[in-house]
Order: structure tokens, then C-alpha cells, then sequence
């Protein structure tokens, strides 16, 4: 399944952008080409699946229907989340901002999560009062089997939305593909309530509308503190990794310590040392760094400071 999402992003990718060349992680044009893709195709496939389930979700009278409903309409909102947070984050630095706007696209994000909590709630309480209520709901192996593909097809959009958020490692993307996942699964539990109230368990309905909206909030928790441990610096092990590769794979660089990285999004900052033969002369060291520097700020799209720190081992490289 993940190859035939694979194949079918990159022909996405190749019939509807034009890419300049550089790591698709790091490049921030095509991070805003590859967020843009991901947000029209969630807009589009959440229009017409969230019509459909307003439609039926009143003439079933089904809370579960509905709420879902609501779920899928407020990914569309979402997904103008993720429009506005990578344009806003591609604004060029300032004097009040030095590093840039990157960070918004952190801060959608959070915004994302709140969104996901707040419906949640929103239809946990109403499920609750349609318990108590004990309301009719009137059922259909029509619509169950409608919400079946519906959630099929959000699971499709989900996947799609992680293979492009990995490609370019945006937890913004990767939290909208969670809001599609929820969707996946609120559409499946509203098939199973739709098919018992047509043997009359109405509770089943108000029951799953729980689960719906608890599976909603604990997506939104999971994205809030994950987006929020971002903006207070996480340390992303892989990134590190990347980072020292570059830097010893310069001639003349022995090892690499002290990494550091501030996170703005599309731009970075990068502070690491590097350890050279202490017997080489300032000027050589110092052409050494450059290299590492400009090594570094040409593939990652960053803005390096190198340490230099003399070595007594022998062995270059």
C-alpha cells in the first residue's frame, strides 16, 4: 500500500509542480510546492465527502453522522491552516525577526490541534445528551456501506498527506494526515451505529459519537504536544546525524562534535566544531571551515557557524 502511495505522490508531484533542484526536505520552495499539494487535495476530497455526510447525517438524524461530518468539514479548515502557516512562514526575515517567520508553520500546527480538540468536545457533549435522550436514529446498509469507501478514501488522503509531510519532515503535514486518519476511523465507527440502529440499538450511535470524539481530542493532544515540544527546541536525533555526515565528509575534517541546531521552519541555524590536525596552519583551518559551512548552508537551506578545534590523531578523514 505505502509503494502505491509512493508512486502515486510522485505523479502527482511531476504532472501538476515544477521543482528547482535540492533536498526536498530542506528546500523551502519545494516544502511550500509539496504543503500546497497536500492542502488543495484535502480541501477538494473533504468538500464533496463532507456534503455527502451532512446530507445523510440529517436524513438519518444520526449524531454520529453528523459529528463526523463536522470532523471532515473542519479538515478543510485545516487545510487553509497549512496554506496560511507555510506562507506566512516563507516571509523573509525582518528587523524584529532575523531568523524569519519559519516558526508559524509550528504555530499552525498548534492551531490544527486546537481546532481537533474543540470538535471533540463539542460533540462529546452532544453525544451525551443524545444518550440520555435515547433519539431514534433511523439506520441504512446504503449509507454503513457509504461510510465504509468514505473512510476508505480518507485513509488514501492520509497516507498521501504522511508521504508528503515525511518527504519534506513537516509535522504540520503529518498532523493533518492524523486529522484525516480520525476521519477514516470516525467513519467506520459511524457505519457499524448507523447499521445497529437499524435494528433499533439507537444508543449505539450516542455511544460511538463518544468514542469519535475521544479518538478526536487524543489526536489533537498528541499533535499540540508534539508541535509544542518543537517550538521549545526538540532535538531531532536524524537531522544531527545528516549534519555530521556533511561535515566529515570535508576533506581534512577529522571528527565532528557540539552540534547544535535552532529549528525556524524553513531556515535553520547550525553551530557545530569540528577537529582538524592541529598542525595545520590558521589559514588552512579556516578554508577547512568555510567549506564545512558552505557545505552545509547549500544543502540545508541553513546558516552555519563552524568551530574550529586543533586534533592530535593523525588520520585525516
Amino acid at each position: 500500500m505505502n509503494s502505491f502511495i509512493g508512486s502515486f505522490t510522485d505523479f502527482l508531484i511531476r504532472h501538476t509542480m515544477k521543482l528547482p533542484e535540492g533536498d526536498e526536505r530542506f528546500n523551502p520552495t519545494i516544502r511550500m510546492k509539496y504543503a500546497f499539494l497536500e492542502a488543495w487535495i484535502s480541501i477538494i476530497g473533504n468538500v464533496i465527502l463532507a456534503i455527502i455526510k451532512f446530507v445523510f447525517g440529517f436524513m438519518l438524524n444520526s449524531i454520529s453522522l453528523i459529528a463526523d461530518a463536522v470532523h471532515t468539514a473542519s479538515d478543510v479548515l485545516t487545510s487553509f491552516v497549512v496554506i496560511l502557516g507555510f506562507k506566512l512562514s516563507g516571509i523573509p526575515a525582518d528587523e524584529k525577526h532575523p531568523h524569519g517567520h519559519g516558526r508559524i508553520e509550528f504555530i499552525a500546527t498548534l492551531m490544527i490541534s486546537l481546532m481537533l480538540i474543540g470538535v471533540g468536545i463539542k460533540f462529546g457533549m452532544s453525544s451525551y445528551e443524545r444518550l440520555l435522550a435515547n433519539t431514534p436514529v433511523k439506520g441504512s446498509l446504503f449509507v454503513a456501506g457509504l461510510m465504509v469507501v468514505a473512510g476508505l478514501i480518507k485513509e488514501i488522503m492520509s497516507r498521501i498527506s504522511t508521504d508528503l509531510g515525511q518527504r519534506i519532515n513537516s509535522s504540520t503535514l503529518v498532523a493533518d494526515a492524523w486529522h484525516h486518519r480520525t476521519d477514516a476511523f470516525a467513519s467506520i465507527m459511524v457505519a457499524i451505529a448507523i447499521v445497529a440502529s437499524k435494528y433499533g440499538y439507537f444508543k449505539v450511535d450516542a455511544i460511538l459519537g463518544f468514542v469519535v470524539s475521544a479518538l478526536i481530542i487524543y489526536t489533537g493532544f498528541e499533535i499540540f504536544m508534539d508541535s509544542s515540544s518543537k517550538l521549545i527546541g526538540e532535538i531531532d536525533e536524524e537531522e544531527i546525524q545528516i549534519i555530521y555526515g556533511l561535515a566529515r565528509s570535508i576533506e581534512g575534517v577529522m571528527d565532528v562534535h557540539d552540534i547544535s541546531v535552532h529549528d525556524y521552519g524553513a531556515k535553520k541555524e547550525i553551530s557545530i566544531h569540528i577537529e582538524v590536525n592541529q598542525n595545520l596552519s590558521v589559514m588552512h583551518a579556516h578554508d577547512i571551515a568555510k567549506a564545512v559551512e558552505k557545505h552545509l548552508n547549500h544543502t540545508l537551506f541553513a546558516t552555519s557557524i563552524v568551530h574550529v578545534d586543533g586534533s592530535n590523531d593523525s588520520c585525516d578523514n
